[in-house]
């Protein structure tokens, strides 16, 4: 992913801009052939799904000890983990293996999370030549709507990233002075406890679709703020988002949605919120030809894959938006955080007070 440290990618057009990661860009025969071949992919995510890492810990073991635990044969075990070996995630002492330094450091201390809805995702990927060919898009979002036990995995993913955004996220944001907050798809509710825990004064509401929303009260409740963090269960596609908000957050939600969609929750949002309250968008906003972000282009043909009409919107789309719902003040976009993994950026607007003029919101 891309890491976002000066202005937003997307505010100037590529012609006029330096592009960060110009060597992304440059192909090679060498590179043709490593981007083809997913065997080193499919053999990482497979130990991580497996939670092979995990078993070994700290301690070395055999390929028979990995048959005992796992199944299969020692000699089938033996190739796997020689694999491993070589792609520098294991290390080999005579018969017997143990985990390398950085998977000691990353995947056994919960950085590798994201690997594990990547596996998931293995299968669907399967199904893009048809995608492509046939047209025929998911009917429901996969895999949220699908398959609870996928959908979990990819929320505790997702949660572990944005725990580590939030502190940045937060600073962009206009609590100083808000007393409600509105998460609209907050999933764990990574934001809205961490927003709360720096303001003694707020309180926060998530709305979750009821698939996902008992996931979250459970996320809240072992958090112990449930006193100060509601949880709501509602289908916001479908149904009126509640009201009487101060500031009302979006992250990653436009994407999973097709364009009229987007503009119904918009507005939604705009009567949810107080007058002189705002909207926080967070998402992956493109430049005007769609492939700049390129985390984001790659990402709208997952979205494909998952989603009825999901994809990355450009950000004069969701300016054009905002302003059709009704807000002004349209400030942004700002990165998201500085983290490298982090390619989201942030537009703030304002449901203005009538008659009376609009300051900045930032504080």
């Amino acid at each position: 992913m891309r890491c976002f440290t000066g202005a937003s990618p997307v505010e100037r057009e590529p012609e006029v801009r330096l592009t960060a990661h110009a060597s992304y860009k440059q192909w090679s025969p060498q590179r043709l052939r490593a981007a083809g071949d997913y065997c080193q992919a499919r053999i990482l995510s497979t130990a991580v799904h497996l939670e092979l890492f995990e078993w070994f810990g700290n301690r070395i073991k055999s390929a028979s000890a990995a048959s005992n635990r796992f199944g299969g044969t020692p000699e089938i075990w033996k190739t796997f983990l020689d694999a491993l070996c070589a792609m520098g995630l294991l290390q080999k002492r005579a018969m017997s293996y143990e985990n390398s330094s950085f998977i000691l450091r990353c995947l056994c201390s919960g950085e590798g999370l994201f690997l594990r809805s990547y596996h998931d995702a293995w299968n669907i990927w399967a199904t893009l030549p048809d995608i492509l060919t046939i047209g025929k898009r998911p009917k429901i979002a996969e895999p949220f709507f699908t398959d609870s036990k996928r959908s979990e995995r990819l929320l505790q993913s997702l949660d572990h990233d944005a725990r580590k955004i939030a502190p940045y996220l937060i600073d962009q944001l206009p609590l100083t002075r808000s007393e409600t907050l509105l998460d609209v798809g907050g999933g764990l509710g990574s934001f809205s406890i961490a927003c709360c825990r720096r303001f003694s004064h707020l309180r926060a509401t998530i709305v979750e679709h009821p698939a996902v929303a008992g996931f979250t009260s459970r996320a809240v409740k072992k958090a112990k703020i449930a006193k100060r963090v509601k949880v709501m269960s509602v289908d916001f596609m479908k149904d009126a988002l509640p009201r009487g908000f101060d500031v009302v957050l979006m992250s990653n939600v436009l994407h999973g949605q097709g364009a009229a969609e987007n503009r119904a929750l918009l507005k939604s949002a705009y009567r949810s919120l107080n007058q002189g309250g705002c909207i926080v968008l967070r998402d992956v906003l493109m430049n005007r030809a769609g492939t700049d972000p390129d985390w984001g282009a790659l990402f709208s043909v997952a979205l494909l894959l998952q989603t009825p009409r999901g994809r990355c919107y450009r950000l004069d789309e969701v300016r054009d938006w905002l302003d059709a719902a009704g807000f002004s003040d349209i400030q942004g976009p700002f990165p998201s955080s500085p983290l490298a993994f982090d390619p989201d950026s942030v537009l703030i607007a304002e449901k203005s007070r009538i008659g009376k003029d609009r300051g900045g919101l930032r504080s």
